[in-house]
């Protein structure tokens, strides 16, 4: 189960390449404007005299400071969004303001800026125009990045809901495999420890046996893996199987057919000793109709299957068994166990999963 992680709203290095588009953009349209507007709609004469000069040193000097103004608007934004505002109008009547007073700030110190490196206008009272000039254009700037920023935001929030969403589901998925797990470990327990305690009563010697053998696979399950390969889960199958011959003796047989390219794909722990037993608990075993579990893998999957021999009263059970492996397998790897009876055989095909 991977655990999801927050987006990042906008990086250094994204937020100085959005800065340079947004100025070139800004000015490329301004100069087009100003440069075939006149001739669009002026007449052959104002053309001739209102021809606009292009000073590269200007354009230059106002596309800096253009990225200048537009990288510090997208770092306040940046710097405003790490707070938390629980009314979201206040949030963007803050970064609005912010936006506005640092673009008429920067405008003012820009003019001062270039008339003292590119001085054109000794006349003081021409500065009045330029000024007036460079606010309209930088905050029609500002308003242009307001927009953008509003764009950005609104797809960092669909961002985060859908990572805050997917978090939920992946921990919501995780805490029902964890109770489906810890639900089956104490089942096998109560089974085991019942076989046990009637073994006990007739043949303490059998009883010493199954007890190691107990262990032995208590010993796997305590390990608490989330996943197992194939190899070791088999190591614990063939001690539970010695378990219930001790029980059933000839009675009771397994047939295993495996694979061994097999041997380090993964299974879920303890999902062929539910198998087994659910074989064990639903059928007649007895010499006149002992019963042959067969485990065989093929098609990248492992299959449990049995000849139905069913009890005539059937032993209680608390429906745990093949319900919690289907789920776990679905939840884990969002695959299906498949399950068939035709009648006269019982059938679960386990899903063999490789290692990624």
């Amino acid at each position: 189960m991977n655990k999801t992680t927050a987006p990042e709203y906008l990086s250094i290095k994204a937020i100085a390449s959005i800065a340079i588009i947004i100025s070139l953009g800004f000015h490329i349209i301004m100069m087009t404007s100003v440069f075939f507007g006149n001739a669009l709609f002026s007449s052959e004469t104002v053309k001739a005299v209102n021809q606009p000069h292009f000073s590269f040193d200007r354009f230059l000097f106002h596309i800096s400071s253009s990225f200048i103004m537009v990288f510090l608007i997208l770092v306040y934004n940046r710097k405003i969004l790490s707070f938390s505002f629980k009314n979201r109008y206040i949030e963007l009547l803050i970064i609005a303001l912010g936006s506005l007073i640092i673009g008429s700030v920067l405008s003012i110190g820009f003019v001062f800026t270039r008339e003292a490196i590119l001085p054109k206008h000794p006349d003081t009272g021409v500065m009045y125009y330029i000024m007036r000039d460079s606010l309209v254009r930088n905050l029609t700037l500002t308003s242009a990045v307001l927009l953008v920023v509003q764009l950005l935001r609104s797809q960092y929030y669909q961002k985060t809901i859908a990572v805050e969403n997917e978090t939920l589901r992946s921990e919501n998925i995780l805490t029902r495999y964890e109770a489906l797990k810890n639900q089956l470990d104490p089942h096998f327990l109560f089974n085991s420890l019942n076989t046990l305690q009637s073994l006990i009563s007739f043949d303490t010697e059998k009883a010493e046996n199954y007890l190691q053998q107990l262990s032995s696979v208590l010993r796997h399950t305590l390990q608490n893996k989330e996943i197992t390969n194939l190899e070791e889960e088999l190591k614990c199958v063939h001690s539970y199987c010695d378990m219930l011959q001790i029980r059933y003796g000839d009675n009771l047989k397994f047939d295993f057919k495996i694979d061994s390219k097999y041997n380090n794909f993964n299974v879920l722990p303890l999902s062929l000793q539910s198998l087994i037993e659910n074989s064990v608990k639903h059928n007649v075993i007895s010499s006149r109709q002992p019963l042959v579990v067969t485990v065989a893998t093929g098609d990248d999957c492992i299959t449990v299957s049995n000849p139905i021999h069913m009890k005539t009263k059937p032993e209680e059970s608390n429906g745990i068994g093949l319900v919690n492996i289907s789920e776990r397998y679905r939840l884990k790897w969002n695959k299906n166990v498949e399950i068939t009876n035709d009648g006269n055989t019982f059938k679960v095909k386990l899903p063999l999963v490789q290692n990624d």
